[in-house]
């Protein structure tokens, strides 16, 4: 009857100092979270997000460490009946096995972090949210040169990493590599075009070419290879008999990327608009 009641106590009190530990954890949680949307800090959007993130997993398996501290000696003794039971939903949980180890895979091999532009299967736009089983992220349209959002979050199973190719735009981390391509008549003078279209994107990249620079300096040391220039460039291609492709690479701040590529064709316009000879 003792032995009884002294199990009853225990369970009780372990009990109660769970639900303390898990309400402590998220009040901190959700404080630190305030603090950083509110906080007056040069910070994008997406390394608020990221603290954000990081805020919640950290409390996440704070709790977890603790609740298995606190429940210790009741899991030992029971660690051959849940052996048991695990061994069974093995194959009940499949999917849930193949999300976490698609979660450690994007971890371990660094394929993406919020903020970053990515594509996989069908799925492409900026990670905004990252967890042990899902990845959410807000769509933009298709294609590399499309900027614009959808309007449409996307959450798909990190299970996807384990069967499907990721492509990460932003493989310069606070740095993308815009494309922008002008088409224009052959009859046109694209000489000129060519001549209009790179001093613009010089001076449009002039406020952020240097720190771009030392960024592409700093990935090339850290991972022993070689990148291309962040300077801004043209290239010529012709689709056909009629057209020639003007292609503008540049470097853009993550944030900016769609905002600079208008701000670039709206300046080529109509600066070429006035003075094409043809």
């Amino acid at each position: 009857m003792n032995g009884s009641w002294f199990s009853d106590s225990l369970a009780l009190q372990n009990l109660i100092a769970t639900v303390a530990i898990a309400f402590l954890a998220l009040i901190s949680r959700e404080i630190v979270a305030r603090y950083i949307r509110r906080a007056d800090k040069n910070w994008t959007s997406q390394q608020r997000l990221r603290w954000i993130g990081l805020t919640r997993n950290v409390a996440f398996g704070f709790i977890l460490l603790l609740v298995v501290w606190v429940w210790g000696e009741q899991i030992q003794g029971f660690a051959v009946s849940v052996f048991a039971i695990a061994l069974a939903a093995v194959v009940s949980v499949k999917e849930l096995f193949m999300c976490v180890n698609g979660s450690l895979i994007r971890v371990r091999g660094h394929l993406y972090e919020i903020g970053d532009r990515i594509t996989i299967k069908d799925a492409r736009g900026d990670v905004i949210d990252t967890t042990l089983l899902s990845t959410t992220v807000l769509e933009v349209g298709k294609g590399a040169a499309n900027h614009q959002y959808t309007g449409r979050r996307i959450t798909f199973p990190n299970s996807l990493l384990l069967t499907e190719q990721v492509v990460n735009e932003s493989f310069l981390e606070n740095y993308y590599m815009n494309n922008i391509t002008v088409p224009l008549a052959l009859s046109q003078n694209w000489k000129n075009a060519k001549q209009i279209l790179l001093q613009i994107a010089q001076e449009e990249c002039a406020p952020y070419i240097e720190q771009a620079r030392r960024r592409m300096q700093q990935i090339e040391r850290n991972r022993s290879i070689e990148l291309p220039s962040v300077e801004p460039r043209v290239t010529l291609q012709i689709p056909d008999k009629k057209t020639i492709h003007l292609h503008l690479r540049i470097p853009s701040p993550a944030h900016l990327k769609g905002r600079l590529e208008q701000v670039v064709l709206t300046r080529f316009l109509e600066q070429f608009g006035g003075n094409d000879d043809r």
